[in-house]
C-alpha cells in the first residue's frame, strides 16, 4: 500500500491547515499561523507511525505540523499566552490521542505597522531616482545636439535607445558577443522554472504527496540536477570581462595598477539594482500584500533581509549567517563579486608579468576541481542531486551544510571562473593569429550536440543518484559543476566564432538582445514576484504541473515588466554616468 494511502487511513493530522482567513478578520478575531513539533508523552503507535514515515527523506517531515487556526473563533479562552493557547488548541483539533505539540515559531495578524525610518529612506532613494530620470528626459528633449553626457545618462529616452539598439554596425568583435545575451534569456528561464518549483514547497500544500512523488519522477531530474546550469553565468561573465581587458591592452598597457577601478567598475554594475531590490525587500515587501501565509512566508524571509542588508552592501552574504536567505538568488550575485576580485586580480598580474596565460589558467581549472573534491570528500558535501529533498527544499536548506559551505559558497565555482578567463585567452590569442574558425567541422558538430548533450548529463543523475558512497558522492560534487562549465565554454567559443546553426540564429533575435540587457534587474525581481503571487493565497494550494506552468509564466511576465523600469531608471543611468566619468 502507497504511504499516502496508509496515512489517509490512519486518519493521522494533514500535515497542512487554514482556516477562513477573511471571515476570521472581517469578525474582528486573532489569526495565527505557526509550525508545532509533534512529540509523545507515552508509547504511541501513531507518532511510531510518523516517525517511520518522516525516516524517508523522500517525504516531508511528518513530526512537524503546519497550522493556520481563527484561534478566537475556534479555541475561545481567556489564556492570556498565545503560544500556549495555540498549541492548546492544535493539541485539541488536529491530533490524535496519545500525541502532544510544541510550538516552534508563529505569527499571528497584528495591525498595519507605521512607517519607520528605514522604509522613509527608500521611498527617498525612490524619489532621487525619479527625479534624476526626470531632469535628464527633460534635458534630453530640450536641448539641441551639444548635451552634457553626465545629465544624459539620466534620460529614459536614450537610455530606451541603447536598450533596444543592436550594435550591428559596430565593433565585429563585439557584435559577434550578441548571441550571449540571448543564452543569458534562457538560462534565466530556466532558472526561474526552477525557483517556481522550489517555492511551491513553502506554501500550505492541499496535496504535500504529490511533491513528495514527483520528485522521484525521472522528468524532474532537469530541475534536481539541472542547478549547475548557472555554472554558465560564470564562465560567460569571466569570459566577457577578460576578453574586454584583452581588447583593451592592445592599446593601452594593463596592470594590477587598474585593480581599484575594475573593482569599482563591477561594484556600482551590480550594487545599485542589488541594494534597491534587497532595500524593497527588508522595508516595503513585508505590506505589498497580506494572507494567511504571508507573515510566515514573506514576513519571514523580509526580516531576514533587514538583519542581513550590511552583508548584502559587501557582497558576503552568503557566508556570513549563510543559513539565513535574503531572496535565494543573490547567492549568485555575491559569488560573481567574489569570483570578479580573484579574476580582475590574476588577469591584470598576467598581463603586467606577461605571463603565459592559457597554461596557468588551464592548470588552476584542474587544480580548483581536485579542491572540490578532497574538500566534498573530507566534508562529506553532496551535490544538489543529493539533498533536494521535500523538507530541505522546504525549510530552504537549513541545517545542510553541502548547500551553505558548497552549493552557495564562491570555491565551487571557481573552475567555471578560470575556464572563463581560459576561454577568453584561447579566443583572443585565436583572433589575434588570424584563426578562424567559422567553418570549423568540429565546432559545427558541437554546436548542434551541446544542447543534448546538456540535457544528457542533467538526465544522468537518474544513474549516480544510487551511488551514495562517500568517495562517489565527492568525485561528483567536484565534478559536476566543471562539466557543465566546459558545456557551456563550448557553446559560447561556437557562438561568439560564427559557428552557424539554428540556435545561433534564434539566439541573436533582437528581442532577445533586448530582453538580454535586463538581466541583472530580471535575476533580482524573480523571486519577490513569484513569492508575492503565491503567498496571498487565502487557501491550501493544489500542487500540479500545471499549476506550477501558471505561476512560472505569470512569474515571468510580472518579471519583465517591472525589470523593464529597474533597467531604463536606475542601472542603465548609473552605468552611462561611470562610463562618461572614465572618458
Amino acid at each position: 500500500m502507497a504511504w499516502e494511502e496508509k496515512l489517509e487511513r490512519s486518519q493521522l493530522p494533514r500535515l497542512f491547515h487554514l482556516d477562513d482567513y477573511e471571515r476570521c478578520l472581517g469578525l474582528g478575531g486573532l489569526y495565527c499561523t505557526g509550525t508545532f513539533r509533534l512529540y509523545h508523552e507515552k508509547d504511541s503507535a501513531a507518532y511510531k507511525f510518523i516517525k517511520e514515515y518522516s525516516s524517508d527523506r523522500r517525504h516531508f517531515d511528518r513530526t512537524l505540523l503546519h497550522r493556520g487556526y481563527c484561534l478566537s473563533a475556534r479555541c475561545p479562552t481567556h489564556e492570556p499566552n498565545t503560544t500556549l493557547r495555540f498549541e492548546q488548541c492544535v493539541e485539541q483539533h488536529a491530533l490524535v490521542p496519545g500525541l502532544r505539540a510544541a510550538m516552534v515559531s508563529y505569527s499571528c495578524s497584528t495591525k498595519v505597522e507605521e512607517v519607520d525610518t528605514s522604509q522613509r529612506i527608500f521611498l527617498y532613494v525612490i524619489a532621487l531616482f525619479v527625479a534624476l530620470n526626470v531632469v535628464g528626459t527633460l534635458y534630453d528633449l530640450v536641448m539641441g545636439e551639444k548635451k552634457n553626457k553626465f545629465v544624459i545618462a539620466w534620460s529614459v529616452r536614450a537610455n530606451w535607445r541603447r536598450l533596444v539598439s543592436t550594435y550591428e554596425d559596430g565593433d565585429p568583435r563585439l557584435s559577434a558577443l550578441a548571441p550571449i545575451q540571448g543564452v543569458r534569456v534562457v538560462l534565466l528561464v530556466l532558472v526561474m522554472m526552477t525557483h517556481s518549483a522550489e517555492i511551491q514547497h513553502k506554501l500550505y500544500q492541499y496535496n504535500p504527496h504529490y511533491l513528495e512523488k514527483i520528485l522521484n519522477h525521472p522528468v524532474t531530474m532537469l530541475i534536481r540536477n539541472g542547478s549547475a546550469l548557472v555554472q554558465g553565468f560564470v564562465v560567460i561573465s569571466n569570459f566577457l570581462f577578460a576578453y574586454s581587458l584583452l581588447l583593451i591592452s592592445r592599446n593601452r598597457q594593463l596592470g594590477l595598477t587598474h585593480l581599484p577601478m575594475c573593482l569599482l567598475h563591477r561594484f556600482l554594475r551590480l550594487a545599485p539594482v542589488h541594494l534597491l531590490v534587497v532595500g524593497f525587500a527588508a522595508t516595503w515587501w513585508r505590506r505589498a500584500g497580506d494572507g494567511p501565509q504571508w507573515p510566515s512566508i514573506v514576513g519571514a524571509e523580509s526580516d531576514v533581509c533587514r538583519r542581513k542588508f550590511f552583508s548584502h552592501v559587501f557582497f558576503v552574504h552568503n557566508l556570513v549567517n549563510a543559513d539565513e536567505h535574503c531572496l535565494l538568488q543573490t547567492w549568485f550575485i555575491a559569488v560573481d563579486m567574489q569570483l570578479y576580485i580573484v579574476a580582475s586580480v590574476l588577469t591584470l598580474w598576467l598581463m603586467e608579468k606577461k605571463k603565459r596565460a592559457v597554461p596557468l589558467l588551464a592548470a588552476l581549472f584542474f587544480g580548483s576541481c581536485l579542491m572540490n573534491m578532497g574538500l566534498a570528500y573530507v566534508n562529506e558535501w553532496k551535490s544538489l542531486l543529493y539533498i533536494m529533498l521535500p523538507e530541505n527544499v522546504r525549510t530552504t536548506f537549513r541545517d545542510v551544510p553541502s548547500f551553505t559551505r558548497f552549493y552557495v559558497a564562491p570555491w565551487s565555482s571557481l573552475p567555471a571562473c578560470f575556464l572563463g578567463l581560459l576561454l577568453a585567452h584561447l579566443h583572443f590569442h585565436m583572433q589575434e593569429n588570424g584563426y578562424k574558425l567559422a567553418k570549423s567541422t568540429i565546432l559545427y558538430l558541437s554546436s548542434h550536440a551541446i544542447v543534448p548533450m546538456h540535457v544528457a548529463c542533467i538526465m544522468a543523475g537518474n544513474y549516480v543518484r544510487v551511488h551514495t558512497g562517500r568517495l562517489a558522492t565527492a568525485l561528483y560534487a567536484g565534478l559536476e559543476r566543471p562539466a557543465f562549465a566546459v558545456l557551456s565554454a563550448i557553446y559560447v567559443i561556437t557562438l561568439v566564432n560564427h559557428v552557424d546553426n539554428v540556435y545561433r540564429r534564434l539566439l541573436s533575435l533582437r528581442l532577445l538582445q533586448a530582453l538580454g540587457r535586463l538581466s541583472l534587474a530580471v535575476l533580482m525581481l524573480h523571486w519577490c514576484v513569484n513569492m508575492m503571487l503565491v503567498a496571498s493565497r487565502r487557501t491550501l494550494s493544489e500542487v500540479s504541473v500545471g499549476n506550477i506552468a501558471s505561476d512560472l509564466i505569470s512569474t515571468i511576465w510580472w518579471t519583465y515588466v517591472l525589470a523593464l523600469p529597474l533597467t531604463l531608471l536606475v542601472e542603465s543611468p548609473i552605468q552611462k554616468t561611470l562610463s562618461a566619468f572614465l572618458s
